[in-house]
C-alpha cells in the first residue's frame, strides 16, 4: 500500500460499464484505492512519455564511446537488470 500525506474527496464522472468492470475485480470499500493506484500508474506513464519526448536526440555517440556496439549496450543493460533484481530481492526480504 502506498502511504499518502492525506486525502481529499473529489467527484468524478465515469462510464457505467467502467465502474461495473472495476467493481467486479475490487472488494467493497477499495474502489478509491484502486482508482488512486490507476491514476498514479497513468501519471508515471505520462511523465515517462513526456521525459522521453523532451530528451529525444540528446544522446551523442561521442559522449558514450563505451556503448558504441550492440554487444556493449547488451552488457550494460544486463548489468542494470542484475543490479535491479538484487535491489528488488533485498527490498522484498525486508
Amino acid at each position: 500500500m502506498i502511504k499518502t500525506r492525506g486525502t481529499k474527496k473529489v467527484s468524478i464522472t465515469l462510464p457505467d460499464e467502467l465502474i461495473e468492470q472495476v467493481r467486479a475485480h475490487v472488494r467493497a470499500g477499495e474502489f478509491s484505492a484502486f482508482c488512486a493506484v490507476a491514476l498514479r500508474n497513468h501519471l508515471a506513464h505520462y511523465r515517462q512519455r513526456a521525459n522521453l519526448a523532451q530528451s529525444y536526440g540528446i544522446w551523442k555517440d561521442q559522449a558514450h564511446p563505451d556503448l558504441s556496439s550492440s554487444e556493449q549496450v547488451s552488457n550494460y543493460v544486463r548489468k542494470l537488470r542484475k543490479a535491479d533484481t538484487k535491489r528488488q530481492s533485498r527490498l522484498l526480504n525486508k
